[in-house]
């Protein structure tokens, strides 16, 4: 204490006082800077990273958009994705009205045991066209040539012996003005249509039916 009291003069208090206070006023003046006294000078280069402007500040000082690049390598495709779930089925749509019916009613007689020569069965149709078909079995007492006609028309034949059968049949187009007897008709040597039938179908279009 004896040796601080011989150096303690009024210079060395005031000198440490001076010293103390430029300190602490050094230190004052780092954490209370005045409004708007820091400058591009004081910044270090590099010092303001993005991260310390704000966001609307980096907004304006973004440019605007360049134009659009070359469109780059189509990629490798991707997995395949799972199956999607099942759609609701859809309304059921409207019925399409009917067509029209390319044939019309069908008559169909049939004839056992009738003698040749002779009618074997007859139908008498309407007026229109049809398609008439005939299938006629016949035996023979003597021999000769069996020929049938279907109204005239579709001739078929046949020869035949003493006690042997055929077989004839034919299918022809024809149309009519009015109601119509259409008859299966047989020729020849004595003997008999052991079994016939004639079938008529009625038809809207003769081009479409003989074609």
């Amino acid at each position: 204490m004896g040796f601080l009291r011989r150096h303690l003069t009024y210079a060395n208090v005031v000198a440490s006082l001076a010293l103390f206070l430029a300190l602490g006023g050094a230190a004052f003046a780092a954490t209370q800077l005045p409004r708007n006294s820091v400058g591009t000078g004081q910044l270090k280069p590099e010092a303001v990273t993005a991260g310390k402007i704000a966001k609307k500040t980096r907004n304006q000082l973004r440019g605007a958009t360049g134009p659009q690049g070359p469109q780059g390598k189509t990629g490798k495709a991707g997995p395949k994705g799972a199956t999607g779930a099942k759609g609701a089925t859809g309304a059921t749509g409207a019925k399409g009205a009917a067509g029209t019916d390319g044939t019309g009613p069908a008559f169909e007689v049939f004839g056992t045991n009738k003698a040749i020569p002779g009618p074997i069965v007859a139908q008498t149709l309407g007026a229109g066209s049809y398609v008439l078909s005939a299938d006629v079995t016949v035996t023979g007492t003597a021999t000769g040539v069996v020929v049938c006609t279907v109204s005239g028309g579709g001739e078929m034949k046949a020869t035949v012996g003493a006690g042997e059968s055929a077989t004839l049949s034919a299918s022809i187009v024809r149309s009519f003005g009015a109601a119509t007897a259409v008859e299966l008709n047989c020729s020849g040597p004595v003997g008999v249509a052991t079994y016939a039938n004639l079938i008529a179908t009625q038809v809207k279009s003769v081009a479409r039916a003989a074609g």
